[in-house]
């Protein structure tokens, strides 16, 4: 008994390191790599910073928790929209606003966790639904959000009194936010909350008889998912100098689940991964603009079929070689 007990406290303790590892490799990439490609790359590396995030906040709902969403680019929209708006029209400056869209998208992700009560397909049906409802108001509210225009003129950030005017200066902002929000969820993960997280996610009946309050923690999985959602929402309209609902629409939400499908389910850095790649492969292949759809569709599929735990999956694989590889 002692001795099981000491391997599972062992396998968690080589998982956790792992983790960390990932995380420092992760953050490694993002610093150095973007930079290094020019000003098109900074960009590149914005926009995967803020997918990521957002994508991270889904691999907790989904990979984890096994709570899946089919509307999480709602949450997006709602961040960035609630941001830009405080901005705009009541002249907030940037922290409250972002603080005030990230608390509001906090609670419309309450809202949706009320469907919980609902099971199976319906509860997948009704977050699609969710996503629908909130693109249909961001696309005819006009007189709020600008409707299928959009909103321009968007304020520049100020931290501390000084203004983030060059996009260099915006991708260390995002960087250090990126930093803090993956060291979050990597500690959650490893927590308490995460090891309830993972047991719903694996056989709900059987957490709820160990004493898991089950629909306490899937309200709290799917609160924390779409907060990690407005967060990397909140920086799009900064970074494009407007915002508009074609953004946050239906294939976006689903453009994030291929995300993580293809990072690996369950793994944070794949999540991060996934992301890189369905960023950068389309602005590769700006010719075939019209069938991206279909080719993120094709990567899903050959991802699946050859690298069912994604590409951290191989990451992994590989480097247990190269160690097994060192032994010998």
């Amino acid at each position: 008994m002692t001795s099981t007990i000491k391997t599972h406290r062992l396998s968690h303790q080589l998982r956790d390191r792992r983790n960390w590892l990932a995380y420092a490799a992760v953050m490694l990439a993002m610093a150095v790599i973007p930079p290094l490609a020019g000003d098109f790359g900074l960009y590149l590396g914005c926009v995967i910073i803020c997918y990521s995030i957002a994508a991270i906040g889904l691999q907790v709902m989904v990979g984890v928790a096994g709570q899946l969403s089919l509307g999480h680019a709602a949450f997006m929209g709602i961040g960035a929209y609630a941001t830009v708006l405080l901005q705009i029209r009541l002249g907030f400056h940037f922290l409250p606003a972002a603080a005030a869209g990230i608390a509001l998208t906090v609670l419309f992700g309450l809202l949706m966790a009320q469907l919980i009560r609902l099971s199976g397909i319906y509860f997948k049906i009704a977050t699609f639904g969710f996503g629908v409802i909130v693109y249909q108001a961001l696309a005819n509210w006009s007189s709020l959000t600008g409707g299928h225009t959009g909103l321009t003129g968007i304020p520049q950030i100020e931290l501390f009194g000084m203004a983030v005017e060059t996009r260099r200066q915006l991708f260390m902002v995002l960087l250090a936010v990126f930093a803090v929000a993956y060291a979050l969820a990597v500690r959650m993960v490893q927590g308490r909350a995460g090891r309830a997280f993972a047991a719903i996610g694996q056989n709900e009946a059987a957490a709820a008889s160990l004493g898991v309050n089950v629909s306490g923690y899937k309200v709290g999985v799917i609160v924390i998912g779409c907060g990690f959602a407005g967060l990397g929402g909140l920086f799009i309209p900064q970074l494009n100098g407007f915002v508009n609902p074609d953004n946050f629409t239906w294939i976006e939400s689903l453009l994030l689940l291929i995300m993580i499908s293809v990072g690996g389910l369950g793994s944070l850095a794949g999540a991060v991964m996934g992301a890189a790649l369905l960023v950068v492969v389309p602005e590769y292949l700006r010719t075939f603009a019209e069938y991206k759809m279909l080719i993120f569709g094709m990567i899903l599929i050959v991802s699946l079929t050859l690298m069912p735990k994604g590409l951290a999956g191989v990451a992994t694989l590989a480097l247990n070689k190269r160690a097994e590889g060192r032994r010998q």
